[in-house]
């Protein structure tokens, strides 16, 4: 279905060849048109997929913990050229990056100031003179009063040179599905699937809030993250007559689309028509739900276990 026949068929529920324009000319339809888009859509959403190639970045510090830790003095976490640190802090001290001397002894190379009565998380490049540094080093809290530090990593390999891409050390990496997929509105059930398998997964994973998926850190693969789509969105043109935009919807759902636009349309003007088309389409999203349960496999299990 194109957006002009769904315009003519519009219109034809007024017994109209036409739309009454507004003084913007068709926004009121176009708008009508992408508010209904984005409810129709849920009764058979379309399906994307998304593979994250889930890799934690190795910590190579001595020490390895997620818990907190009390420091009353000092406190030593080291490792070998290592690349970045990322670390929480509570309380007040100091954190010193030092690297090991060829006569054994530790050289400072920049200090950090800690302060702050909730954890704070610092990290940072280890780098002298623009270069990564080739040789031991250590993380050393100090400070003459009580704090805590925790999730301390000093990183060997990076995933980039910025800032930005020195991640937490924390249990499990979260993944902001907003971010990687511009078309995301919601996480499917069950979402995950193992891409090398082919299994969906029911467990070891996260979700946090709408969109932020948590793999553990422990489980390294590629993950298909299968989520609803957000329909397309109609760009509004100057005259929906010359607009043949093919609309993303299958045959049964662009059936009861006219229905549910026109409840929309005469809203405001026709109200009582407007609920006429409204109960119209809801019987006809019933009718296609029905349907679609009816289709559905019945999952069973022999008594030879197959």
């Amino acid at each position: 279905m194109t957006v002009y026949e769904l315009y003519a068929q519009v219109a034809q529920l007024g017994f109209e060849s036409s739309l009454e324009k507004d003084e913007d000319g068709d926004k009121r339809f176009y708008f009508a048109v992408n508010r209904a888009l984005l409810q129709i859509a849920s009764v058979r959403p379309a399906a994307g997929v998304c593979v994250i190639n889930h890799i934690a970045l190795p910590n190579g510090a001595d020490i390895q913990s997620y818990d907190a830790i009390r420091c009353d003095g000092e406190l030593i976490y080291s490792a070998d050229h290592p690349k970045a640190y990322s670390f929480e802090a509570s309380g007040n001290g100091t954190a010193t990056i030092e690297k090991q001397a060829e006569d054994g002894s530790w050289e400072t190379l920049f200090s950090i100031p800690l302060s702050g009565v909730v954890f704070k998380r610092y990290r940072g490049l280890i780098q002298e003179d623009g270069s990564f540094v080739s040789a031991p080093v250590r993380l050393r809290f100090s400070g003459d009063y009580l704090f805590s530090v925790r999730c301390v990593a000093l990183y060997t390999q990076l995933a980039g040179g910025e800032v930005e891409d020195i991640p937490p050390f924390e249990p499990f990496t979260r993944y902001d599905m907003t971010a990687l997929c511009e078309d995301f509105l919601a996480f499917r059930n069950p979402p995950i699937q193992d891409d090398e398998q082919g299994k969906m997964l029911n467990q070891d994973y996260r979700i946090e809030g709408r969109s932020v998926l948590l793999l553990p850190r422990d489980a390294p693969g590629a993950y298909k993250v299968i989520y609803r789509q957000i329909p397309q969105q109609l760009e509004i043109q100057t005259h929906v007559e010359d607009d043949f935009t093919e609309i993303q919807l299958d045959a049964e759902l662009c059936s009861a689309l006219p229905l549910l636009v026109a409840s929309y349309v005469w809203a405001d003007d026709e109200p009582e028509k407007a609920q006429y088309y409204l109960s119209l389409y809801r019987e006809r999203i019933a009718d296609i739900e029905m349907r679609q349960k009816n289709i559905a496999p019945v999952p069973f299990r022999s008594v030879n276990g197959w």
